[in-house]
């Protein structure tokens, strides 16, 4: 079949003429002939914009692609928040609080709270499943597990007042400071000096 035919006798898949892609079509319907004037040297020649012997690093269209890609955005342009809304970080009007320029950026530490004061943690180790809550959370800082005597960040941190309408204000319960990595930094109890 040649390609001036292939407008004739289109395949079913293809649907109608104005559907299917010429140049497509025209590729996979090659003839003999046509098949052997196409050069695959061509093909693998080198790149249109690099010059023979150019001993240009590759990482400037690399880095440039970084930054075209970086301009492309997935997220939506933030949205203004109403006249009376203050965010709770700077405590200035015009922004949220997830698009405050202090903000830390996600991931940045190891907890979910990053302040200085003692909270609530929910904690799980990964090896052996065990679950646990403790009264005495802090930023960046894990508690051992029993168990496996890993040391277990927790993925859940709330503050110390009511977290899920738990109290956790039970002072007489004994905190084991031998598994509080906080505790172990300090050289005493962690509750002391907060």
């Amino acid at each position: 079949m040649s390609p001036t035919a292939i407008g004739a006798d289109l395949p079913q898949w293809c649907g109608k003429t104005e559907g299917c892609p010429q140049a497509l079509l025209g590729w996979l319907y090659l003839t003999h002939d046509q098949n052997d004037q196409w050069m695959p040297g061509s093909v693998w020649g080198p790149l249109p914009t690099a010059a023979p012997g150019s001993t240009q690093p590759a990482s400037d269209d690399t880095s440039s692609l970084a930054e075209q890609l970086n301009a492309l955005s997935l997220r939506r342009p933030p949205r203004p928040p109403p006249p009376a809304y203050m965010c709770h970080l700077c405590f200035k009007k015009g922004h949220y609080i997830g698009d405050c320029p202090q903000a830390r950026p996600k991931g940045e530490g190891l907890t979910p709270y990053q302040g200085k004061k003692r909270c609530f943690g929910e904690y799980k180790c990964p090896k052996c499943k065990r679950k646990w809550m403790s009264g005495n959370s802090w930023a960046n800082n894990g508690q051992e597990c029993i168990k496996c005597r890993i040391n277990v960040f927790p993925h859940k941190q709330r503050p110390l007042e009511k977290p899920d309408g738990l109290d956790v204000s039970d002072q007489s319960k004994i905190h084991p400071q031998h598994l509080c990595q906080k505790c172990r930094s300090l050289g005493y109890y962690c509750r002391r000096e907060y």
